[in-house]
């Protein structure tokens, strides 16, 4: 009896801990099921969350190219108005534009999100700040750009161009400045002047002048152990600014140069010309004109609807003046040349829309013509270039009966967003 006690007591005893294990497994289950449908939601949550910050980026992204080129193509249309508005190009030339030549445009392209005001404020005659903000309504609110460019369009004569060398920036400081530096003599100029329409600095280096004038509408500086040597010549400042020259580069007119071209290049086909090529005539890029770690001989004019860049090391290029149309390299944009030993032998103009620039180590370097720009700076070492004023080289460059047109050049630019 005993014994069938105990049995039934067992019995009952191992089934309670069945029950019980299976109360412990049945709640493990649950946990982990909790514990994993929790994770599971977080990463959904962060998975959401990711997704819609990388769509707000990518709208703001493309709200904010929108408004930048909203803001660009405020200031094209103001260039346009210049150009070829018969009041407005006048005011600009005056150095009188006001508030009556503003743009204000909303609903553009048909999108009533898109607007812009774009303004002109001259800084000088023919030279000024071109602001134009723009704005894109989105969800409430307001993206906004700003851009500013400064233009400024040639208004001088080429009749008895008597500079060596010129730098006719004239609305602000950082522009229409000539600077020479470098190590020991960097520059013989002979004949003809030179002249800045800001300050004319010489820092660090020698110029040598023969038989020839130095001038500056602000400040002859030598700065840093500059020298300034002056052989039969004489130096003058502060002086009235000069306007620069007028090129014609690209206008409807039969006589510009884009129209007179012998020979056409974009801007690939002219890099990729093979060394030791041989030009003649007046070729015309419509782009940047790149001649790199190559033999080049140009019998003509080299004309770039944009820069001009140079970097050899070793090469030749060879600039001659053709019975025609003289010689040279004219750039709407910057010229840069920068070359290291070999040889550079121009004999016209080099002239830059926009910035000017040679730099030269060890290079034989002569210029037989005449240099322009709106802000210039030589750099020599290891041998001076030489410049001799020669007309005869770019008189038929700088004839005012082909250059009747010159073009709006954009100079400076700047921008913000918010």
């Amino acid at each position: 009896m005993l014994k069938l006690l105990n049995k039934k007591i067992n019995n009952k005893y191992q089934a309670l801990n069945v029950t019980r294990l299976a109360w412990r497994e049945d709640g493990f289950i649950l946990v982990t099921t909790i514990l994993v449908m929790s994770l599971m939601l977080l990463t959904a949550v962060y998975a959401v969350n990711f997704t819609i910050t990388e769509m707000k980026i990518s709208t703001s992204q493309a709200v904010a190219t929108k408004t930048y080129y909203l803001a660009e193509a405020g200031v094209n249309e103001l260039i346009w108005k210049i150009q070829n508005d018969s009041a407005t190009g006048q005011a600009f030339l005056n150095g009188t534009l006001s508030a009556t030549n503003d743009i204000i445009r909303n609903n553009i392209f048909g999108d009533n999100n898109a607007a812009y005001h774009v303004s002109a404020i001259n800084t000088v005659p023919a030279e000024a700040w071109i602001i134009a903000t723009s704005t894109y309504q989105i969800s409430g609110k307001t993206s906004q750009r700003v851009v500013k460019y400064y233009i400024s369009q040639a208004t001088g004569t080429g009749n008895n161009w008597e500079y060596t060398i010129f730098a006719g920036g004239r609305g602000s400081q950082q522009n229409g400045n000539f600077t020479f530096t470098g190590s020991g003599l960097v520059l013989i100029s002979n004949g003809g002047r030179l002249h800045a329409n800001q300050d004319l600095k010489v820092q660090g280096a020698e110029v040598v002048i023969n038989d020839g004038v130095v001038s500056a509408s602000n400040n002859i500086l030598t700065v840093a152990g500059g020298i300034l040597t002056l052989n039969n010549s004489s130096q003058s400042s502060p002086t009235t600014t000069i306007d620069i020259l007028p090129i014609d580069f690209n206008s409807s007119a039969a006589t510009s140069w884009k129209n007179r071209a012998t020979v056409t290049y974009t801007k690939t086909q002219f890099k990729n010309l093979a060394n030791d090529t041989t030009l003649n005539g007046i070729i015309y890029v419509t782009g940047d004109a790149e001649i790199t770690g190559k033999n080049m001989t140009i019998n003509g004019v080299l004309v770039a609807e944009g820069e001009i860049k140079i970097s050899n090391s070793g090469q030749t290029l060879q600039v001659n003046s053709n019975s025609t149309y003289g010689g040279g390299l004219l750039a709407t944009g910057d010229v840069d040349i920068n070359t290291s030993g070999g040889s550079v032998t121009v004999n016209g103009l080099i002239y830059a829309g926009d910035d000017l620039e040679l730099i030269s180590s060890g290079t034989n370097f002569v210029i037989n013509g005449s240099m322009a720009g709106f802000d210039a700076k030589i750099t020599a070492s290891g041998g001076a270039i030489t410049l001799t004023h020669t007309p005869e080289n770019f008189q038929k460059v700088i004839d005012p009966t082909n250059n009747a047109n010159p073009p709006v050049i954009q100079i400076d630019h700047w921008e913000e967003q918010y």
